[in-house]
Parts: structure tokens; C-alpha cells; sequence
């Protein structure tokens, strides 16, 4: 047997003794993972996407009697509710709200909480979703009972449906103290306006108006555009009105019958087109009523009226005359417009489609008719002639005219054409005589400078002459001759040349020096003279 073994047979009497400080510890550690737990698993609140929390106080003062009176049966901690509590008290309105038993009003988004269970009662509920092409209204629990003759609650204090709407979207409502009711929203067409009639509003200013001002409660003179029109059923009423133009055929039995101012029924058929004036829409509404009631009470009243009165003053036989017709449909437009337009109808127009005279009188009126028109025609015929005549008349005028106004415009032409071309001649001669004139005068001053250049030249070989020439006439003057200079200078030139002479003394080259000889005698004999 082991020791393992022994250890589990004996019987033994062992207790463990942990310190005290130990005991301590573990015991805090407990105690606080019993509160995380509590914290965690019983009082948390998670409050997801499209959810909120309402808290109601479990404990607490209670509200006073008379205050519940005042405000309602509701126990709601409203501010209202908690401000008239704090100044019948003295508390703040913190203290207030904290410690009295009642539902909170504002609830809580979305988020984590830890709600004390002792003091609060939680109340998770789903938000408020009002879809697209709808509107919610908000019934108030809680406050004071509507006031007569209102409709719905104006201040923060009053029960019943609140005057503020709902829009699409998510809406954070306490459903403790609000009931939704949700309606949808009213889609006004084209071509339509909405006519509101305010329910509930201040007392109009003028009496006995089939339209009151901004603010005042009955119908308003401003209208709604066409379009997807959220409001209030509480606190409006929104009627739909076409404001298009209509036709309205007075055929058969609808069409209007009179007498002629000579005693024949006259039956006129036609067509008439009509509108309500935007600015009075909402006054012909209330005044009037819808399309029938407009056509019954404002429309064919007026048309029979003005039909009749005009239709007196006229024979029998003028209603089938096309002329006269069409000046009976402009008076009737013209009237009947006016006459409406007062009433906020605006007539577009006025169509006479047939006229019926009296079937005894027909025929021969339309034969008399007939033969008024044959002779207007033949009359037209004429004047169309004449008018013919003239146009030929002025058409050969005009051609004449443009004709002689060509010539003129060519004669003009031409000589306007002469005179550019002589004013071109005279410009081109004039140019050329003053380029000659200036070709002239270059060339007299190239002349002179021509013979200034010439005698410049001959003087300076004059002057070149004239100085060889003084030396040769002072040496010629100096040997008495010109001859005796020629000799002197042709015996200077070739006597270095001769050596010997071989001669006789007669012939050619003996007369030379025959002439020394004669010449020597000569001199000597003027030397010896003198």
C-alpha cells in the first residue's frame, strides 16, 4: 500500500489557515466581479440602431394633486410640469426631475446604459419610422385639454395632436407620452393648386369674407403649388382645384335661344373656353364651387344674358351675314369676358359655331344673302380691276423710272469715269514734267560740271605749256633766235658723240662748221664794234 494510499484511509483532522489579509482580498475581488456580473448581465442596456430608451422614476415625491389636475392625468415629467413643480417647492428643476416618480420624457438614443433598477423602471421601444409620400402626427398624452374652438396644441403645455408634423424619416417619440397617427401626404398635379382652409388660428379680422389673411383661421388666400404637400389634418384642410382651362360645348339643348329685334328665334351654338384666374382661386372655390357649379352659376348665366341682349338689337336676317356674325362673337367675347373676369372666371375665348335662324325666313334670307354676296363679289371684282389697272400703272412707272434712273446712274458713270481717267492723264503728265524738269536741271548742272571739269583740264595743261614755254623763251631770247637756240641745241645733243671728223670742205657736214665760222667772224666783229 502506498502513501498516496494511507494518506486517503487515515482519517485525519487538518484545517488550513489562510492569512487574513488574503481572506480580505480575495473577498473585495469577489465582491466586485458579483458587481461587474450584476452590472453586466442584469443591468446593462443595449440599446441598438432604431431602438430608444425610456426611463420612468419608480421612486421618489409624488407629483402634488392640483399640479396632476392642472396638467393632466399623465404622470409626465414634461418641463413644464417640472418647472411648476419647482416653483411651488422651491427645489431646482434637476432636483425635480431626479426625485419625483413619473416618465421621463426625453427617452434615450442609442448607446449602452446601466440604469439603477431601484430607482428607474427601463423601457426599450422602437423608434418612430414614417415612410416616404407619408406624415405623422403626434397626439399629445399629457397637459392641459385643448382650449375651444382649437384644433390642435400650440404650446408645449396642451394636449391633443401637436401642430408640428412628422417628415420621412426616424423619429425618437416617447410612444408613452405621444400616440403617432400616421396619414399620407396629399400630391397636388400639374396644372392644380391646393386651396387650405385653416382650422384652428386667430379669429379673422374682417367678417363675412369668403377669404381671411395669413394666420386666420378659415380659407387662405395664398394657394399651394403643385407638388407632394405634407401637413397637418388637425390643423388644415387642403382641396385640390383645377386650374387648367376647360371647353364647354353649348350644343342641343344647351344652346342658347332668344328672339331677333323683328320677333324670330334665333338658336346660337358655340364653344367656350374658360379658366379660374390663379389670384382668385380659393375665393371662386368657396363663392362658387367646383366646375359645374362655376358653369351653372357664373358662365352660361352671363353668356344666355349677353347673347340675348345683344342678339335683340339685330334683325333676323343679319345673323346669317358673315360680317355681322363675327361682330355678334366679338361683342359676346368681349362682355362676357369682362363680366367673368369680375368674378375670377378669365374667359379665353368665345367660339359662335352656328347660327340658326328661323326655317321659314332661312331660305329666303339666304337668297337674299346670296345675292348680296354675288353683287359684293362682283363689286370686289371691279375694285380688284382697278386695283390691276393701277398696279400696271405704277409697275410701268417704276419700270420707266428705273430705267431713266439707269441711264442717269450710267451718265454719271461715264463721266465721272472721264473725269478719273483726265485726273489720271493730267497726274501722270504733271509727274512727268516735273521728272523732266528735274532730268533738266540735273543735266545743266552735269553740263557745267562737264565744262568747269573741261576748262579745269585745259588750264592746267596751259599752265603745264606756259611753264615749259617761259624756260624755252629765256633760253631762246638768251641766244637771239630761235634758230641759233635750235643749233645750240642740236650741236649740244650730238657733239659728245662725234670723235673725229673725216671731211672735205665742201659738202653737207662742211657747212656746219662753216656756220661756226661765219658766226665766229660775226661775233667777232660785233665785239670788236662795240
Amino acid at each position: 500500500m502506498s502513501d498516496f494510499d494511507d494518506f486517503q484511509l487515515a482519517p485525519v483532522n487538518y484545517q488550513r489557515k489562510l492569512p487574513l489579509p488574503t481572506l480580505i482580498a480575495g473577498g473585495v475581488l469577489l465582491l466586485i466581479a458579483v458587481v461587474s456580473a450584476v452590472f453586466w448581465f442584469v443591468i446593462r442596456v443595449e440599446v441598438n440602431a432604431g431602438e430608444m430608451l425610456v426611463l420612468v422614476n419608480k421612486t421618489g415625491k409624488t407629483v402634488p394633486q392640483e399640479l396632476i389636475d392642472d396638467f393632466g392625468d399623465q404622470v409626465i415629467l414634461y418641463p413644464e410640469l417640472v418647472r411648476a413643480i419647482a416653483q411651488k417647492t422651491g427645489e431646482s428643476e434637476e432636483d425635480v426631475l431626479n426625485g419625483y416618480k413619473g416618465i421621463r420624457l426625453e427617452p434615450l438614443t442609442e448607446g449602452r446604459y446601466f440604469p439603477n433598477p431601484y430607482r428607474y423602471k427601463a423601457i426599450k421601444m422602437l423608434t418612430t419610422q414614417i415612410r416616404q409620400n407619408e406624415m405623422g402626427i403626434q397626439i399629445r398624452k399629457f397637459g392641459k385639454p385643448l382650449a375651444f374652438p382649437k384644433t390642435v396644441a400650440t404650446t408645449p403645455d396642451e394636449r391633443g395632436p401637436v401642430a408640428e408634423i412628422l417628415i420621412p424619416a426616424r423619429h425618437n417619440v416617447n410612444l408613452l407620452a405621444y400616440e403617432i397617427q400616421k396619414f399620407p401626404a396629399i400630391s397636388i398635379p400639374e396644372g392644380n393648386v391646393g386651396v387650405v382652409t385653416l382650422l384652428s388660428g386667430r379669429d379673422p379680422k374682417e367678417k363675412n369674407t369668403y377669404t381671411v389673411a395669413p394666420g386666420e383661421k378659415g380659407v387662405q388666400r395664398e394657394t399651394r403649388p403643385p407638388g407632394l404637400e405634407y401637413y397637418n389634418p388637425y390643423l388644415e384642410q387642403i382641396e385640390i382645384v383645377d386650374v387648367r382651362s376647360h371647353k364647354y360645348d353649348m350644343l342641343n339643348d344647351d344652346a342658347i335661344h332668344f328672339p331677333s329685334n323683328d320677333s324670330f328665334t334665333i338658336v346660337i351654338e358655340g364653344t367656350i373656353e374658360w379658366a379660374i384666374r390663379p389670384d382668385h382661386v380659393a375665393e371662386v372655390t368657396v363663392a362658387y364651387g367646383n366646375e359645374e357649379d362655376i358653369l351653372s352659376k357664373i358662365i352660361l348665366p352671363n353668356a344666355r344674358s349677353i347673347a340675348r341682349i345683344q342678339g335683340s338689337k339685330l334683325q333676323a336676317r343679319e345673323f346669317i351675314n358673315g360680317q355681322t356674325r363675327t361682330a355678334f362673337q366679338d361683342k359676346l367675347l368681349s362682355e362676357l369676358r369682362q363680366e367673368c373676369w369680375k368674378q375670377g372666371i378669365d374667359i379665353k375665348s368665345a367660339l359662335v359655331r352656328d347660327i340658326q335662324p328661323p326655317p321659314e325666313i332661312a331660305d329666303l334670307i339666304s337668297q337674299r344673302e346670296q345675292a348680296d354676296q354675288e353683287i359684293e363679289r362682283f363689286t370686289n371684282e371691279m375694285e380688284e380691276a382697278k386695283s390691276e389697272v393701277q398696279l400696271v400703272e405704277v409697275q410701268e412707272l417704276q419700270r420707266r423710272n428705273k430705267a431713266m434712273g439707269n441711264a442717269r446712274r450710267e451718265v454719271v458713270t461715264t463721266i465721272k469715269q472721264a473725269e478719273q481717267r483726265m485726273t489720271v492723264a493730267v497726274t501722270n503728265a504733271s509727274r512727268e514734267l516735273e521728272v523732266a524738269r528735274i532730268e533738266l536741271q540735273a543735266a545743266e548742272k552735269l553740263a557745267s560740271a562737264i565744262v568747269a571739269k573741261g576748262r579745269a583740264e585745259a588750264n592746267v595743261i596751259l599752265f603745264n605749256y606756259e611753264a615749259r614755254a617761259e624756260p624755252l623763251q629765256a633760253a631762246v631770247t638768251a641766244f637771239g633766235g630761235g634758230r641759233t637756240y635750235a643749233q645750240q641745241f642740236f650741236l649740244q645733243k650730238i657733239a659728245p658723240s662725234i670723235k673725229s671728223i673725216l671731211s672735205n670742205t665742201e659738202g653737207p657736214f662742211a657747212d656746219i662748221f662753216k656756220q661756226f665760222q661765219t658766226f665766229s667772224t660775226t661775233t667777232t666783229q660785233e665785239g670788236g664794234a662795240r
